[in-house]
């Protein structure tokens, strides 16, 4: 019989259901992405050209979770135990917990509750793998995989309003495994204090080999775990199942499954599921739909037009990149047949869509089929702000004795979102660089370079704010009068000289010399000529801003620059020169039916040029910018703030350029 155990407690811990793995929430977009990475991997190991996986939601009883009456006998001595500690309650965190937990059970007992199954065919589990799962993020994944089995499953526990997953696994040798984990809080056991986490095993163990339990015999597997190893050795030979009973669907039961899974595995795995290495199958009820090579344009389709990322209040928060971006990386990987560079026994595939879909310049590393990032040293979009724009897919796939893959999924951290050289030793820092330096390379000797008066932008979108109070899209507000903007001028400072000393008496005109004449000022390097208008800014994410002008005068020719705001006034010296911030693109358009301006960058993203404003009319900005490293290390979130000036006369142009 297949029972709960709980070990003697080693801290008195409460109801903390997040803190053992690096997910906090039930975000889909974090949670689905590392469900279907673990799949991956596990199908790389089993040398399977196709990872397949099944998402399936089905109904249950309290009769179908193992170990059901050991759970809800510690669950209710949790709860006293720590309302006797905190003076008769518990915390409001913990409050909330208990009452998802009462509610699952209570779902439980009614025959309405929700399970999820996700099962693949990958290699499956074995002792070995089982001890990882069990364990808060150790790992027994080859080097060629991309994490720990211990944190990427760990991360479905918030899944589950019972705070419980199952795990089986069967072999391609046909042995199979069962077991299970929950995290409820510490509660008094016969004679001790017992620990929080629950482990569904025949006992502990006190091995010295690192097997810490004595798992299940197959003759009490629970019926549950039998079903889906027999579905996975009829349907794929071999393969892992995580069942997630009290399935609590995201928090939110009205969004589908199919669009949670197809979305998030369309956006980070195209280039897996477009060259057949990824399949998923989505049942839920009476339907059931499939992602492939076939369907998976459709799916991103459907949100070409979105321009922005997933806000970080909305339920797919997290969830990158923007539809728009996502459509890209698909028409690149399908467009283009690409080249492999070689670069050490790494073979690293590069396709080039150019030029680009909305006409920014956008650089996606892949690995093993997973997106990882787009910021990337060396292969950020100012490296190549030169060249036409173009939107490069960079996929760097497992191979034997591979170092550059290797150094990137070390380099990824926990989350497999970014690339970190700090988690890589200097010589592997140094090593890595060089290999980003031979794609950079290649990338900018198979583009084409702007030409002088590149490049007016045409693609012109439509940009509101979301309304925080849920009632949909609202347009941008401007606060207070329209205000003049003037640039400062730095005085010119000549270093090494001083003033001449002032006389002790009056002068004399018979014996001093007449002053020489006062020198002519510098001409400065723009005349401020400032124009009344209003603005609002709103940062978007980090390089992307959102903003809003309304000028008081028609304006046939203006000029905008990007400052940063230091909320400085006259007598404060800036911490910053404006060149700082650079824009390196950017697109406008109205709100009232009229036609859209047409701009472009210039003097290397100091300034862009704008034409035919008209008075009294609203435009809107999507901008794109840069600033250096410098000032991201000191300052998390910019403010900033939009100038614009008339251009300058013909012969301050003339004496900008000579200077």
């Amino acid at each position: 019989m297949a029972i709960l155990h709980f070990g003697p407690a080693s801290s008195n811990d409460g109801f903390t259901p997040y803190n053992a793995s690096a997910f906090n929430d039930r975000q889909p977009a974090s949670n689905v992405r590392e469900l279907i990475q673990n799949s991956l991997d596990a199908a790389l190991e089993a040398a399977e050209p196709t990872a397949k996986m099944r998402f399936e939601i089905t109904t249950i009883k309290r009769s179908d979770i193992p170990g059901i009456k050991e759970y809800a006998a510690a669950f209710k001595k949790a709860k006293a135990y720590h309302r006797k500690n905190g003076g008769g309650k518990l915390t409001d965190p913990a409050e909330e917990v208990a009452r998802r937990i009462d509610k699952a059970l209570k779902d439980l007992n009614q025959g309405k509750s929700r399970l999820l199954s996700v099962t693949d065919n990958g290699i499956g589990l074995d002792a070995k793998r089982m001890n990882s799962l069990l364990a808060d993020g150790s790992s027994a994944k080859s080097t060629d995989a991309s994490g720990s089995y211990g944190v990427g499953h760990l991360a479905s526990m918030s899944l589950s309003d019972l705070q419980y997953l199952l795990y089986a696994g069967l072999t391609k040798d046909k042995k199979r495994i069962v077991s299970g984990k929950t995290i409820l809080a510490s509660h008094p056991g016969k004679d001790r204090v017992m620990d929080a986490k629950g482990y569904l095993i025949q006992d502990f163990t006190n091995s010295a080999n690192s097997n810490l339990y004595a798992y299940l015999s197959e003759d009490n597997h629970p019926r549950i775990a039998s079903k889906a190893l027999d579905k996975i050795q009829n349907e794929f030979g071999h393969g892992s199942a995580i069942l997630i009973p009290a399935f609590n669907h995201f928090g939110d039961a009205k969004v589908k499954l199919w669009e949670i899974v197809s979305k998030v595995a369309a956006y980070n795995f195209a280039p897996a599921i477009q060259n057949g290495s990824l399949v998923i199958e989505v049942i839920e009820g009476n339907s059931s739909m499939r992602l492939d090579s076939k369907s998976l344009a459709e799916v991103l389709s459907a949100d070409k037009d979105r321009t922005r990322a997933e806000r970080s209040d909305s339920f797919f928060a997290s969830l990158k990149p923007s539809g728009q971006n996502a459509y890209s990386i698909l028409r690149t990987i399908s467009e283009d047949k690409g080249a492999s560079i070689p670069i050490g026994k790494d073979a690293v595939k590069i396709s080039l869509l150019a030029p680009s879909l909305n006409g920014n310049t956008r650089i996606d590393l892949f690995r093993n089929g997973m997106r990882i990032t787009d910021e990337l040293r060396k292969l950020r979009r100012s490296d190549f702000a030169d060249q036409q724009p173009f939107h490069a897919v960079i996929q760097i796939d497992a191979k034997p004795g591979g170092e550059i893959h290797r150094l990137v999924r070390k380099a990824e951290g926990p989350l497999h979102d970014k690339i970190d050289l700090s988690l890589l030793s200097s010589n592997e820092s140094n090593r890595l660089t060089q290999a980003l330096d031979k794609v950079a390379t290649w990338i900018r000797d198979n583009t084409a370079a702007k030409t002088e008066d590149e490049y007016t932008m045409r693609d012109y979108l439509p940009i509101n704010v979301n309304d925080p109070s849920g009632n949909g899209d609202s347009a941008f507000s401007f606060w207070g009068s329209p205000t003049p903007i003037s640039r400062r001028v730095t005085a010119n400072i000549q270093i090494g000289t001083s003033p001449p000393p002032k006389p002790i008496h009056p002068p004399d005109p018979d014996l001093d010399p007449p002053p020489p004449p006062p020198p002519p000022p510098p001409p400065p390097r723009r005349t401020s000529r400032p124009i009344p208008f209003r603005q609002t800014t709103i940062l978007e994410e980090h390089g992307k801003m959102l903003a809003a002008i309304k000028s008081d005068q028609n304006m046939p020719e203006l000029y905008l620059a990007l400052r940063m705001d230091e909320n400085a006034d006259a007598t404060c010296d800036r911490i910053w020169p404006d060149e700082d911030v650079l824009i390196r693109s950017l697109r406008i358009a109205t709100t009232d039916g009229k036609p859209a301006v047409q701009c472009e960058v210039i003097e290397g993203g100091r300034f862009a040029r704008i034409k035919d404003i008209s008075a009294n009319t609203q435009y809107e900005f999507n901008i794109d910018y840069e600033t250096p490293q410098a000032i991201e290390n000191i300052i998390d979130t910019p403010a900033f703030r939009l100038e614009l000036h008339r251009p300058p006369k013909q012969s301050e142009q003339q004496s900008n350029q000579a200077e």
